[in-house]
């Protein structure tokens, strides 16, 4: 209950601020009470970082009480407020209400008893304990895995490469670590190892020792020295003169942690050992090992193996092995040789056998635990079609090898800010995979992320989901062509332990129904969702049906989607998609004032058939994204035009705006959102070069002092002198611009951020670009196509690290020299040019081999020949 509590905490922390803003001045709120309640969240909210971990049952417990506190105060706040605002649009004046500040000195006082009472008791608990209390999760998965799972396949070559690295001339201790989700098969390839006949001759002394999670740096030593006295008995039976008192157990239980790790260093000292710490969850249980593990360069190495690769990097290995997850043949023939063994699968199942091995997802664990089951069954048609049926719960409630409990020690070990995120993003991918930027807008959306001073929150939640990512429970689906994360899902099983987390914590409620549209409350921990105006968010996922889940029942929403997205007053997140576009969005545009949450706006509409938005859009506090395919953003109002006497407020969260049709960059506009950082726009064919200085303001754009992307798209002819750049770009994308190359230096070539410039379908003035000293030293990746340049005079001095270039549609006769020797460039594509730069681009590739640059890509895709 504690990830609850505390997904619970930092939402109303977010409301709570949020009406504290100055943009929300005239709302009738008594401050310093608002105030008083904030620090008490914040309060608590520290406490569970500190002490979530420490003492597991104390916190939970105490989370419960605080989920059902937070829940009923954010909800009471948000409806004083939601009845404030509509009295502000009915042109009323806001009223405060005594009956309000009661409630919230209630709440404050409630909250400051609890810290009083029991955190303070929480406090001086675990401070007087006679050690720190590390975690109450279960046992180290070692102890729960499958006793026979040690069946390698798929890591054939992994075994080989370590074997190398054990035995390789490098006299200087080195760690190899074997990282990957749990049940993936790390201990079984290390077990493979260490048990080789090779390994157990070449090294003098091996020793293995499970961590685990609640480990005690003790017993480590003393499981080294037991498995090392055992394997020397076993290769030398009777020799007792080698320090056999050692081993004795009654006098190791007198010893204290240096004395067991003093006698360890002596035995390992001047000898080539090898040691395997299994399970490894943190870098302090190695900081308490590792003085004991001496490093006489005489070849000896360490073996590691964990679920995160944080822990892998501090270990400063020099071998870093990330398991895969097994293909769908290597699945079935696991799951084969564990059902049939030696007999083999009759042909009538052999069918049924793969769609189970394939239903795993590639995990051995699983694969391992539904295979121990079939091999105690009857083995017919009838049992394998009710176990690929019923495959999930099966495994969930089993006993063979307790796979859920093996993937729960993961979610146990987070920390208590990583939670939140992780049970939202398990139940999403359960429905769909996420792009990293909105998922990265959800969370924020949410109010899982907690601020950070000088980052975004969007900055902070993609740290939390590449941290995920690193220990292994969140999946990358899909890299962008420079390596960056666009796609990001989790393993099935991973989301079915989930969803009975999310249950347990009464942390998420979801709608889903058949037109494509869910909504979500993960930031409002209710326990059954009934009122359609309590939803934070509405998020695309695809079923074929409405239907609630709270985790407590499953029931039919009273009115249609349509009908509850305009009554949604605390709404954050919007996606409007073209099958709810009609009549929904009509009524969700004039009901944008009453959107004061609205954080993030993703729309998908027709082309000929823009959403548009009305200049209320700039009055919401908390904007902070509107993406759309195509959208038009009416202007905001001028101050001498308002009716409600408000000064425009600054959109200080604004980040991002694609998608903007004929997007014009007035005063009012560049001083409303002057921390745009992406934007994206369009203008159409209807425009004559002397408008766009006149109507779009574009050279105002130099006034985004923190603009980073921008993509302009221009079905008009516009030159290059009719925009103006920041100096903080880093990416910039010309579409259809019309532009004499001489404009490339002046107004391009010399921004110093520039990693990133596309040049597409755009009409230069003349066949020849010449670059001239100092031009793109930022640049990484380039991109040129439907140009008509024919000369191309440049050389590696222009370019200085340049890593990637595409050519595509191009008749190039004069080439930039030296590109062969440039050494920081891995990728030259050419789509469909002429003979001769395709000739030119095979030449860098030849010489880029020569150097001895093994990685750089050539890729040449050639016209056909009835193009």
């Amino acid at each position: 209950m504690a990830a609850g509590a505390y997904a619970a905490l930092l939402s109303l922390m977010h409301t709570l601020e949020m009406i504290m803003l100055p943009s929300q001045q005239l709302l009738r709120i008594e401050r310093v009470q608002i105030e008083s309640l904030l620090e008490k969240v914040r309060s608590l909210q520290e406490f569970f970082e500190d002490y979530s971990h420490k003492c597991h049952e104390e916190t939970a417990a105490l989370g419960s009480r605080i989920v059902d506190m937070t829940r009923a105060a954010d909800s009471v706040i948000d409806y004083h407020m939601l009845d404030q605002i509509l009295s502000r649009y009915k042109g009323k004046e806001a009223q405060s209400s005594a009956s309000f500040g009661e409630y919230i000195q209630s709440v404050t006082k409630e909250m400051e008893d609890l810290i009083e009472t029991e955190v303070t008791r929480i406090q001086d608990q675990t401070t007087g304990a006679s050690r720190p209390l590390r975690d109450f999760s279960p046992a180290g998965s070692a102890r729960l895995a499958p006793k026979d799972h040690n069946t390698l396949v798929g890591s054939d070559k992994k075994l080989v490469d370590i074997l190398d690295t054990l035995t390789g001339d490098q006299p200087n201790r080195e760690i190899i670590a074997i990282v990957g989700m749990g049940g993936i098969g790390k201990t079984a390839l290390a077990k493979n190892v260490y048990k080789n006949d090779y390994t157990v001759q070449y090294f003098h002394i091996r020793a293995w020792a499970t961590v685990s999670q609640d480990y005690s740096a003790r017993e480590i030593i003393s499981e080294m020295l037991s498995e090392i006295d055992r394997s020397r008995q076993e290769c030398v039976p009777g020799e007792d003169q080698f320090h056999g008192e050692l081993y004795k157990r009654k006098q190791e239980r007198d010893l204290s942690e240096y004395g067991l790790g003093d006698r360890l260093y002596k035995i390992l000292f001047d000898r080539r050992y090898l040691i395997v710490m299994d399970d490894l969850w943190s870098i302090e249980a190695w900081e308490k090992i590792r003085a004991f593990l001496p490093d006489d360069c005489n070849g000896s190495r360490i073996i590691v193996t964990t679920r995160e690769l944080n822990v892998a990097r501090e270990l400063g290995s020099c071998m870093s092995l990330e398991m895969d997850l097994l293909g769908d043949d290597q699945s079935w023939m696991l799951l084969r040789d564990k059902v049939f063994g030696k007999e083999g699968c009759p042909p009538e199942l052999e069918e049924l056998g793969k769609a189970i091995a394939n239903k795993c997802r590639g995990l051995p664990l699983a694969v391992v635990a539904i295979g121990g089951l079939l091999a105690k069954s009857n083995r017919t048609r009838e049992v394998l079609e009710d176990a690929l049926e019923n495959l999930n719960s099966i495994i969930s409630s089993g006993d063979e090898g307790n796979c859920m409990e093996i993937l729960k020690l993961s979610y146990n070990n987070l920390p208590i800010h990583l939670k939140p995120c992780f049970l939202y993003i398990a139940v999403s991918s359960k429905y769909r995979r996420a792009m990293l930027p909105e998922l990265s807008w959800v969370l924020v959306g949410e109010g899982l992320i907690k601020p950070v001073r000088d980052r975004s929150l969007e900055e902070v939640a993609k740290e939390y989901i590449k941290d995920l990512i690193d220990r292994n429970l969140v999946v990358v689906h899909e890299f962008g062509r420079i390596g960056e994360i666009k796609l990001t899902g989790m393993h099935d099983f991973l989301g079915d332990l989930c969803m009975k987390q999310v249950e347990e914590e009464k942390f998420l409620s979801v709608v889903i129904d058949e037109h494509n549209l869910n909504i979500s409350t993960a930031a409002r921990p209710l326990g059954i969702l009934r009122e359609a105006s309590q939803i934070r968010s509405t998020t695309r996922v695809y079923a074929s049906r409405l239907v609630v889940w709270n985790g407590l029942e499953a029931v039919e929403p009273s009115s249609s989607a349509e009908e509850e997205i305009t009554q949604l007053p605390f709404l954050r997140l919007c996606f409007l998609n073209r099958q709810n576009l009609s009549s929904l969005r009509r009524r969700f545009i004039d009901s944008i004032p009453f959107f004061w949450c609205l954080q993030s706006l993703i729309v998908t509409s027709s082309p000929g058939n823009p959403v548009v938005l009305p200049s209320e859009i700039w009055d919401l506090p908390q904007l902070r994204h509107i993406f759309a395919n195509v959208v038009f953003l009416c202007d905001p109002i001028p101050p001498h035009y308002r009716h409600d006497g408000r000064d425009p407020h600054v959109l200080e969260t604004l980040q991002t705006l694609v998608g903007v049709l004929d997007f014009r960059c007035g005063e009012e506009v560049y001083k409303r959102a002057p921390n745009v950082k992406i934007l994206k726009v369009v203008y159409g064919p209807q425009y004559s070069p002397e408008q766009w200085d006149a109507i779009f303001g574009l050279p105002n754009l130099v006034h985004l002092h923190k603009l980073e992307v921008l993509k302009f798209h221009s079905m008009s002819p516009i030159s290059l002198n009719h925009l103006s750049f920041p100096p903080s770009l880093k990416k910039l994308t010309l579409i259809g611009c019309h532009l004499p190359w001489k404009d490339m230096t002046t107004i391009v070539g010399y921004l110093p951020n520039l990693e990133e410039l596309g040049l597409h379908d755009c009409e230069f003035e003349g066949r020849m670009w010449r670059l001239v000293d100092e031009e793109f030293l930022a640049l990484k990746r380039l991109g040129i196509d439907e140009s008509r340049l024919v000369h191309w005079k440049a050389d590696r001095t222009h370019f200085p690290i340049l890593e990637d270039l595409s050519l595509g549609s191009l008749n190039l006769e004069e080439f930039p020299e030296d590109f062969g020797e440039l050494p920081t460039l891995r990728r030259i594509k050419v789509l469909y040019c002429g003979d001769s730069t395709n000739g030119w681009a095979e030449q860098v590739g030849e010489e880029q081999e020569s150097l001895g640059n093994e990685d750089f890509q050539v890729i040449v895709i050639r016209r056909r020949e009835d193009d």
